[in-house]
């Protein structure tokens, strides 16, 4: 019998022989059965043999991972030739144990590891297994736990068990974080840049502090960056040590730091420019300039500047390099060496990963359409539209080439679903409406036509119900932001609104309905119409004065509004700069009110050092024909003088019941300062007056100033706690101080 090595022999044999017999012998255990081996291979009995077939089989049989060696033997036999597979099966995994370990439970270990089993062996991913177990412990920290694993021999059904033995040490928790070596930064300072901190009693919403070397080595990074942002290029931390403190599982941490000196630079030079302009289009933008301190941030930012003036003009491929050479002592010159490649237009736009969402839903948000140039710009505002959508919780943008067009490039957009709907329930409070129990059914990505399942459509869809000491609710809306096909947002609504807190003499019943068309103006400014009819009733109490008790009636008011508006606020719960202006319109259009409001509202945020900010926001209102209470002005509670009673600036009756007036303003001033992580504190002003009306006690200018806390708590809307204290008062106003508490924000 003859082992085929490389079939030289089967070669010498091969002309005109016939396979007559294939036969297969186990060493071990026979895991894999004789039909299967026989099933995968190309080379059959009774046809002509070929060595060809028989190494493109071995190949095979290798590629199926079931085995550790396979050889080929043969012999002559009547009228051809029989093989023979001599083959090593590879042991199957039966089981995974684990030994020494005492913080995590084997079932947790087990998943950590993700190794299945009744599959062959393979020894790389018994490895990965190790490596995650310890990426695990590490998290919790765990620095110093080592992992092991050893294979047993086949049992006689061909079943190996892996055992990984684990020597856990001791948890590591974080005490304290020194620096050594550090006089350009204080260590307080150096601390901001790390995520990885010691728990305080001043942030309890911190987690536990353990050491876990993958955020440490990232923490390493920060620090070294903040040095070279500031000029110190040649800055490292030399060494990291762990101290741990006797008695205990805690342990401080001691960073090293050698700062180098200071590095400013030298030239400044961009290289391989010819598609742009350099001096109009990059040299006046650039941030690394000639004797300037050295930033490895600038360089960063000079790195993207230039590359997205490329992609404006469709330079999809362009790539730009920092070269640095010595200048002197202390000085860097900086190069900027530029591959342009070449410009493409947009081939096809693919959409992938959508199972619900349209897609034409998505396509409608793209500022980019194929046969256009391809302009990095414009890819980044469409990935930015649709995460702004929040139906994705990512949006991934690829360049690929189109395989037929070399001046055209496809793209791939790539969206990860998340849920869009939302049911929220639960109890609250404020200083307006006391407690209040709620219900929400939202669906911001709804589809009014699509049964059962009602998604994919990009409607908004809103079931709002609130019921409490002081009010009760029910509202419902929908919304199509793109009728007919244009962006035009028509919104529909019902509602109903009984509300009990806005006097202790008189309830207001409302209910109706409202349709309203908003149109984008440009990218910050909208413009907003619609209609509003509504029913309203006014129940006085027998105990209230003559001038209040003519309000008494159901009405029909049929509210007519127009607004425009500009917001370029950078977010929506916490802006920290940018401004919300709007003037707007409303007016009885028929029905039993004729009034008609003019207002103005305007608020301008602006970021200040240490991530503290500065707020200005007003209002001015006026109503003409304010013959029911319903039109009038208001001031006063948690959403403009925090000082005073909801709705208790302005004229009065003789029993001191609020009236409101024709007109309205009120300015505010805030400072808000981080606090703790989740929570800022603030420091505000606020000032107004409401004027005319048909009261004729009080009236007249109103003040305030406080202090209070932002807790960011749910992820969205801040929780809003303040104490306001009254300077300048009427005499029907308590100068007593205020406390007002309401969840969400300001419009």
């Amino acid at each position: 019998m003859v082992m085929i090595a490389g079939t030289s022999e089967v070669r010498a044999q091969a002309g005109g022989q016939t396979v007559k017999d294939i036969d297969v012998e186990y060493v071990g255990s026979a895991v894999v059965t004789k039909d299967r081996i026989l099933a995968a291979m190309s080379t059959k009995v009774g046809e002509p043999l070929s060595p060809a077939k028989i190494d493109e089989d071995i190949k095979n049989l290798y590629a199926t991972g079931d085995f550790e060696n396979i050889r080929v033997l043969s012999k002559p036999a009547s009228g051809g030739v029989a093989l023979k597979l001599v083959v090593q099966a590879r042991s199957m995994l039966g089981e995974v144990r684990f030994v020494g370990n005492s913080a995590f439970d084997s079932g947790k270990l087990a998943k950590q590891a993700d190794l299945r089993t009744n599959r062959p062996i393979d020894e790389s991913e018994i490895r990965e297994g190790r490596e995650a177990i310890l990426e695990l412990y590490r998290k919790r920290g765990f620095p110093d736990t080592t992992v092991s694993y050893q294979v047993s021999a086949p049992d006689r059904s061909g079943y190996s068990t892996v055992t990984y033995t684990v020597s856990e040490g001791g948890q590591a928790k974080l005490r304290e974080v020194t620096f050594v070596g550090n006089s350009v930064f204080s260590s307080a300072d150096l601390k901001k840049q790390m995520e990885q901190k010691p728990k305080s009693i001043l942030n309890p919403f911190q987690d536990e502090a353990r050491i876990d070397d993958s955020t440490l080595e990232t923490d390493i990074r920060a620090i070294e960056d903040h040095y070279q942002n500031n000029g110190y290029l040649g800055a490292h931390v030399v060494n990291v040590s762990r101290v741990r403190v006797e008695g205990g599982e805690e342990v401080d941490l001691v960073i090293t730091i050698n700062e180098g000196e200071p590095y400013t630079v030298g030239k400044v030079a961009v290289s391989g420019v010819n598609a742009i302009s350099l001096e109009n289009d990059l040299l006046p933008y650039l941030k690394t300039a000639s004797g300037n301190a050295y930033s490895g941030q600038f360089l960063k930012d000079d790195i993207a500047l230039i590359e997205d003036q490329y992609g404006l003009k469709g330079y999809a491929d362009a790539r730009v390099t920092p070269k640095l050479d010595p200048a002197g002592p202390n000085s860097v010159s900086v190069t900027f060496v530029v591959t342009e490649g070449r410009s493409y237009d947009v081939g096809q736009i693919h959409i992938e990963g959508n199972t619900k969402t349209k897609d034409h839903v998505i396509r409608r948000e793209l500022a980019i359409a194929p046969g256009e140039p391809f302009d990095k710009a414009k890819i980044e505002a469409s990935r930015a539209r649709l995460m702004n959508l929040n139906y994705f919780a990512a949006v991934d943008v690829m360049p690929v080439d189109t395989g037929s067009m070399i001046d055209s490039k496809d793209l791939v957009i790539t969206v990860t679903e998340k849920p869009t709907g939302t049911i929220n329930f639960g109890a609250g409070f404020s200083s307006i409406d006391d407690l209040v129990g709620f219900m929400e059914i939202s669906q911001t990505n709804f589809d009014i036509g699509n049964w059962p399942s009602l998604t994919g459509g990009g409607q908004r869809f809103r079931l709002g119900v609130r019921v409490g000491t002081k009010r009760r609710d029910i509202q419902l809306s929908i919304t199509e932001p793109w009728f007919m096909g244009k962006r035009l947002a028509l919104t529909g609504e019902a509602f109903y609104r009984d509300l009990l807190f806005l006097s202790d003499y008189y309830d207001q019943t409302t209910f109706g309905g409202a349709l309203s068309l908003r149109k984008p103006i440009g990218e910050f400014l909208y413009a907003e119409a619609g209609i509003r009819p509504q029913s309203i009733e006014i129940s006085v109490d027998n105990d209230a004065t003559d001038i209040l008790k003519e309000e008494e009636g159901d009405y029909f008011y049929n509210a007519g509004e127009f607004n425009l508006v500009y917001d370029d606020r950078n977010d929506l719960f916490l802006p920290r700069k940018g401004r919300r202006l709007s003037a707007g319109v409303e007016a009885g259009l028929g029905g039993d009110v004729s009034a008609v409001t003019f207002s103005a509202t305007g608020a301008q945020h602006i970021a200040l050092p240490g991530d503290t900010i500065l707020n200005f926001s007003g209002r001015f209102s006026t109503v003409s024909d304010a013959d029911h209470i319903f039109v009038r002005q208001f001031l006063g509670g948690a959403n403009n003088l925090r000082g005073f009673d909801y709705r208790d600036v302005g004229p009065k009756d003789e029993k001191g019941e609020p009236l409101g007036g024709d007109e309205m303003w009120f300015v505010s001033a805030e400072y808000t300062f981080p606090l703790i992580e989740k929570i800022r504190g603030a420091v505000f002003y606020d000032m107004g007056e409401v004027s005319g009306g048909p009261g004729t006690f009080g009236g007249g200018m109103n003040s305030n100033w406080g202090f209070g806390l932002r807790l960011f708590m749910l992820g969205g809307a801040p929780i809003r706690l303040d104490y306001g204290i009254p300077i300048d008062t009427d005499q029907f106003n308590d100068d007593s101080g205020r406390f007002n508490f309401t969840i969400g924000y300001n419009f």
